[in-house]
């Protein structure tokens, strides 16, 4: 819970407005350093500057400054260290220390101090005793401040302003990528590698703030982190441009790729055996970075001309983040920041343009998909049409109706069913032949389907039987209908030698007691029935 409240304080504080500029003129300028080789001599020491003003092999030295009276509030101390451990007297009390005076493991990381000053009256001595891993660091300063307890805080939260605008960026991006992985199968390889870039991203990010040191004090292992993992952001980049690259443009990029992988591991292998590797090779990746990146934004440009729309999108955040990575080495090695801030981690917001272009590459995909899909169902409509459609009458066959049937029995509340039979069809047929008994069928569907409506269904049961769905019609409608369609027949005239009849027989569904197979037993007992009854009539049930 403490984490998250820091965490909550961390974004609050961001009201570069409300920074005090400047600092309280409570430090003299009179910098002086004692170390083992100075034969007892304190000597100018040249404060700020990016390397040990101290000649020699020395990890340890003795630093003081005149500390002249303050102001009561303005009593808190603000700097920060990279491998040294440090001490701080005031009048030969010592008012703060931290760090081991002897060799660590990977040292003693980069760390801020905040020191509480106790109130002077007079002029006094400040007195800092280092102990620095590696001699170039002895005595380097990145910030030295002087103000209140709440300045103080408001810097510190302050400076993390572009790392607090960054890294919920990276979060996001990440989040959709992982979401893609997920979810598509086409270039997972792609957005398993922007995961992995916005992972290294945002841990760097972490990794470069002040607030690190409140979420886990461990100074080795984020120092680790800032140095180290600003080697693999191009070597992941790089990949990231591989996935999008054509075949042909990849070979070149894999040797640059190897080429950052190799830097990376060499200044790795320096590190663990204690020659600050990932430091003293940063000045060869910086000039890798400078004059590799053009070899690939050349590859890049020539596959964006082949319309490549993936490299079009990725060409612009990579440029970006290459230029701001040459930017900050500027601002870094010209000392332009009293507490350097990279800006870099901004580069995360022109990543954005990848993934809109993977955002717009699923919707044409999905449109794509959905107009697919139209056409399918529409083919199959039309194969299922075929499929049901009796192409003589142009009627709906029997296996139609009964999945028809079955579907608006669990539905409709109330419906009639009419059978109809064309009286002496056989006679027709064998008397006047097939083709003759053909167009009597397809003259009679043609009738029939001229007397319903819209929402009635007529269907060939078989041979010479047809069934006509009425919905919401009680068997008195329903042979009102059937009469009227046989009073048609009766008096069209099919064939000039001979009248067609036909009989019919009508069933009505009861809600709550019938069945599929009892409405059709009863349609057909009706039907039966108007047969035996001298045929060319309708029978209800």
């Amino acid at each position: 819970m403490q984490r998250i409240s820091v965490l909550v304080l961390w974004f609050l504080f961001f009201m570069p407005l409300s920074l005090p500029v400047g600092q309280a003129a409570t430090i003299g300028s009179d910098w002086q350093y004692l170390a083992d080789d100075s034969k007892g001599k304190w000597k100018y020491f040249d404060f700020g500057r990016f390397q040990s003003p101290i000649p020699g092999e020395n990890h340890e030295a003795w630093l003081e400054v005149s500390l002249l009276p303050t102001e009561p509030e303005k009593n808190t101390l603000l700097f920060s260290t990279d491998g040294q451990a440090v001490e701080v007297f005031v009048e030969g009390s010592k008012i703060y220390a931290d760090g081991d005076f002897g060799s660590r493991f990977m040292g003693h990381g980069s760390k801020w101090h905040m020191v509480e000053i106790p109130a002077v009256t007079h002029s006094s001595m400040l007195l800092f005793h280092f102990y620095a891993d590696y001699p170039r660091q002895l005595g380097v300063f990145k910030n030295f401040v002087v103000d209140t307890p709440n300045g103080q805080a408001r810097r510190l939260f302050a400076m993390d302003l572009v790392y607090g605008l960054s890294l919920p960026v990276a979060v996001l991006l990440g989040m959709i990528s992982l979401m893609y992985v997920f979810n598509r199968v086409a270039h997972r390889w792609l957005n398993v590698k922007l995961i992995l870039l916005t992972f290294i991203m945002a841990l760097w990010t972490v990794s470069l703030s002040n607030v690190r040191q409140f979420l886990w004090d461990v100074p080795v292992i984020w120092r680790f982190l800032e140095n180290f993992l600003c080697y693999l952001l191009p070597v992941v980049a790089n990949s990231l441009i591989l996935e999008v690259l054509e075949e042909d443009l990849r070979p070149a990029i894999r040797r640059i790729i190897q080429g950052y992988a190799l830097l990376a591991g060499g200044a790795l292998f320096l590190e663990v055996t204690g020659h600050n590797g990932l430091l003293a090779c940063r000045q060869l990746l910086y000039g890798a970075l400078l004059g590799l990146q053009i070899l690939v934004f050349q590859r890049m440009w020539e596959s964006s001309q082949r319309g490549n729309i993936y490299v079009r999108f990725t060409l612009v955040p990579m440029v970006t983040m290459a230029g701001l990575g040459v930017l900050d080495a500027i601002l870094l090695y010209s000392r332009f920041w009293q507490w350097h801030i990279y800006l870099l981690p901004l580069g995360i917001y022109a990543c954005s343009t990848f993934v809109i272009c993977m955002v717009r590459e699923q919707i044409v995909r999905e449109r794509e998909l959905e107009a697919h899909a139209e056409v399918l169902n529409a083919e199959i409509t039309a194969t299922m049409e075929q499929v049901e459609l009796d192409e003589l009458t142009g009627c709906r066959n029997r296996g139609a109706f009964e999945d028809f049937i079955q579907q608006k029995s669990t539905v409709e509340k109330m419906f009639s069913l009419i059978m109809l039979d064309i009286d002496h069809f056989k006679e027709i047929n064998d008397t006047y032949g097939h083709e003759a008994g053909d167009r009597v069928l397809a003259k009679f569907a043609e009738l029939v389907r001229s007397d319903l409506q819209t929402e009635q269904e007529f269907f060939r049961w078989g041979g010479e039987e047809f069934v006509i769905y009425c919905p919401k019609y009680n068997g008195e409608r329903a042979r009102s209908l059937a009469e009227e369609i046989r009073r048609r027949v009766e008096t069209y005239a099919f064939l000039s030698q001979r009248q067609i009849t036909v009989s019919a027989g009508v069933a009505q569904w009861h809600v709550g007691t019938d069945s599929q197979i009892g409405i059709f037993r009863r349609m057909d007992d009706a039907l039966y029935a108007a047969k035996c009854n001298g045929r060319n009539q309708v029978v209800v049930e």
